[in-house]
């Protein structure tokens, strides 16, 4: 990097990241999940509803739900009992995880996936609970988007107001967020049985996040921030630059003697003292 801040070197950090992701698309998967509300679960963990994981280069797309799991054992939402519901979520997460066996050496893009709320790691507790034994994926072969485009056109990429983050980019962009529906709705659809809904927003998001990952790679991605903040274009962030830069230094020393030098006499003319 000829200029160099720490501005800078964070995005070429996201580009780096995200050149990484695209490199090798048959070997990258995107992957978005939806669950009850870890707000209103009682400090438990919230049950998996739905998993959706899609290909980057084929855009072919493997989803696991309570919904489907439902249908293919002839059950009822409505009439499901809580060991019901167990014995579905854990039929579930037994075809993710033996999905992810067979794909854990791909890389994984997702959205917020990088907690115990919710993420790789609040999934794998769920399956521990229901008494399975989780598939761990390397973490680095995990790569959070919203982080990676924070790094790229820095974290005021988006706001988080009205729909979150996710959908508000996608509103942006003119990405139709169609059958989407925001966390908060998720949580309601889980309540009300629309179990169909939360999978069609799961699928739904992945799409979407693989959109965006195609507009920023043809950098045509829509951000709130402004040239200013992606670049750090300040008078902090310039002398950083020519800090940094051993070239652009002895310049800017030069200039700063040059200018020095012919404003000397005018500066003594002013201010000397007269004899």
């Amino acid at each position: 990097m000829f200029f160099k801040s720490n501005r800078l070197i964070e995005r070429q950090e996201g580009i780096d990241e995200l050149n990484e992701l695209v490199r090798d698309k048959n070997n990258t998967l995107i992957i978005h999940y939806s669950c009850k509300s870890f707000v209103t679960n009682h400090g438990n963990t919230p049950r998996i509803t739905s998993i959706s994981i899609r290909n980057l280069k084929t855009a072919q797309t493997k989803s696991f739900s309570i919904h489907l799991q439902a249908q293919f054992n002839k059950l009822t939402l409505q009439s499901l009992n809580n060991d019901d519901y167990d014995n579905l979520e854990r039929e579930l997460l037994n075809e993710y995880f033996r999905f992810l066996e067979r794909h854990k050496t791909h890389r994984w893009a997702h959205w917020n996936m990088r907690d115990t709320n919710y993420g790789f790691e609040a999934i794998n507790n769920r399956y521990r609970i229901l008494g399975g034994t989780p598939i761990e994926i390397d973490d680095d072969r995990k790569y959070d988007l919203p982080r990676i485009i924070g790094k790229i056109y820095s974290y005021r990429y988006e706001k988080n107001r009205p729909k979150g983050r996710l959908l508000n980019l996608a509103d942006r962009n003119n990405i139709t967020t169609l059958e989407a529906i925001t966390g908060k709705e998720e949580a309601d659809a889980f309540e009300n049985y629309k179990y169909l809904e939360l999978h069609r927003s799961t699928l739904r998001k992945v799409d979407i996040i693989e959109t965006i990952i195609y507009k920023i790679i043809n950098r045509k991605l829509k951000v709130n921030s402004s040239n200013k903040e992606i670049y750090g274009l300040s008078i902090s962030g310039f002398y950083e630059i020519i800090k940094n830069n051993w070239i652009l230094f002895i310049v800017w020393s030069v200039i700063i003697f040059i200018i020095g030098a012919a404003f000397e006499p005018i500066i003594q003319k002013l201010f000397g003292t007269n004899n």
